[in-house]
């Protein structure tokens, strides 16, 4: 299948706000529970593993657009070829895939770790960042759904 770069840039923008969005709420969390309680070890263990392990996912996701998106590194111009256009699909295919195992594992870590307080975890402008963080994480992991809505392989 021949995906347009228009397609390929969409992929690329919303993922990358995918991860951003997972990543500053789950910053967000974990200083708001070293703030308030900074006694739940298990909480701020998995919040900081977590929070590593996207900073991770977010250097991959870094490196492919530096490898593959940019035509150069220096430019930061898009790829335009058939073949480039391919060539960077294939390895965001890769990648996303070997990400949705770490995601994988890390929602399944947190699922693992007791629902905190909601008076802990609350901010009256923003609502509960628990929720929120666990909402942003089931969104990168079901990001092969927005996939299929460009008709992209996955």
């Amino acid at each position: 299948m021949i995906v347009s770069a228009d397609t390929l840039w969409r992929l690329n923008h919303e993922y990358s706000n995918r991860l951003a969005k997972a990543h500053t709420y789950f910053a967000l969390l974990e200083q708001l529970v070293d703030e308030r309680d900074g006694q739940d070890e298990q909480l701020g263990a998995a919040l900081h593993y977590t929070l590593a392990h996207l900073d991770a996912l977010k250097g991959e996701h870094r490196d492919w657009r530096y490898t593959y998106f940019y035509e150069h590194p220096d430019s930061k111009r898009m790829v335009q070829t058939d073949a480039a256009i391919q060539q960077a699909l294939g390895a965001f295919v890769r990648m996303r895939s070997q990400h949705e195992r770490y995601l994988i594992d890390l929602y399944q870590a947190l699922e693992t770790i007791p629902r905190p307080h909601p008076g802990l975890t609350t901010v009256p402008a923003n609502g509960d960042l628990w929720d929120k963080t666990r909402l942003a994480l089931y969104q990168l992991l079901d990001f092969n759904n927005y996939v299929e809505t460009l008709g992209a392989p996955t």
